[in-house]
């Protein structure tokens, strides 16, 4: 308890955050607060301490650092988001001790924030295209924390066009090579019957996580294709030299593939009409249709373009 004396002279002070908190935080992320501390005499305040009590009782202290006209900051403090999702409240308290002469009023401050869930994501890679009716293929799948969290064991559902779960399977332990926190699974699915684009959604639920985290769910595609009844070669050669081109890709619909080194692609397919078409970085080749009704080769020229000259603007 302070006694006043008659020389004793009392000081107004006022509390507020620095700057606003967001509307809402995922649970458990840092969230770094300065506290300004202002007298109604503009008094030097710096070094008195600052108190904020966190929703679970756990209190932080800080200090005031720096002064401007009255105006005094703290340095930057780092709380920590309850890891339950929800609306909770900081308490920020300043009462300094009295000083010779002059009793600052004590402040106070409660600061609601608003926690939601850690999101998580999901890749899909690796997938097969085009794939061959009623034949078993087998994918890829990644899920990742933005908390970092382990998230190996946890289950992956498969759903098809209709939500209907088609595959289920288990993140590994392992995140995959050259990531810090991309568990992953390889999960094998069923072609349908029929032939055409089909699409499949991934679901993770993000359940029984030491924190909470949202599901997540993301789509893949792959053409599904009558069984192969032909084989087509494409060769490709510079038109200029025939001399062949490697890494050329090839595209027949939903057939795709890409030349060796000796310029040949080979495709197999079932009989139909096909655009073929052809891609390389500084060659070009009209698109051509064809009829595939056995095993066929055709020889593709493309035109090698020449480079573009960077200077050609400063010269016109």
């Amino acid at each position: 308890m302070v006694i006043m004396t008659e020389e004793a002279r009392r000081h107004a002070t006022t509390i507020e955050l620095s700057e606003p908190l967001p509307p809402q935080v995922p649970v458990g992320r840092e969230v770094v607060v300065k506290v300004k501390v202002s007298c109604s005499e503009c008094c030097d305040l710096r070094g008195l301490p600052v108190k904020i009590t966190a929703p679970d009782g756990s209190v932080v202290m800080g200090a005031l650092l720096t002064c401007d006209a009255g105006a005094n900051e703290s340095g930057a403090i780092a709380l920590k988001a309850p890891l339950q999702v929800g609306e909770h409240v900081w308490r920020i308290v300043f009462a300094p001790p009295a000083t010779a002469g002059v009793v600052h009023d004590d402040a106070a401050l409660s600061v609601p924030i608003k926690t939601r869930p850690q999101e998580t994501s999901l890749a899909v890679w690796d997938i097969p295209s085009p794939v061959v009716t009623g034949e078993r293929f087998e994918i890829k799948i990644g899920a990742k924390s933005a908390a970092a969290c382990v998230l190996g064991g946890k289950p992956i559902e498969v759903c098809d066009q209709t939500g209907a779960v088609v595959a289920r399977g288990s993140l590994g332990e392992t995140p995959w090579p050259g990531t810090g926190a991309l568990y992953w699974t390889a999960v094998e699915l069923l072609a349908p019957a029929e032939s055409g684009l089909r699409t499949w959604t991934v679901q993770f639920a993000a359940a029984e996580l030491d924190i909470p985290h949202a599901g997540s769910s993301s789509s893949f595609s792959t053409a599904i294709v009558r069984s192969p009844e032909h084989r087509l070669t494409v060769k490709v050669i510079d038109k200029d030299t025939a001399a062949p081109i490697p890494d050329v890709q090839i595209r027949l619909g939903a057939y795709r593939a890409a030349t060796n080194e000796v310029g040949l692609a080979e495709v197999r397919m079932p009989k139909g009409v096909y655009d073929l078409n052809i891609w390389k970085v500084g060659y070009e080749a009209p698109a051509r249709t064809m009829e595939v009704n056995e095993d066929v080769t055709v020889e593709v020229e493309a035109l090698c373009l020449p480079e573009e000259d960077p200077d050609t603007l400063w010269r016109m």
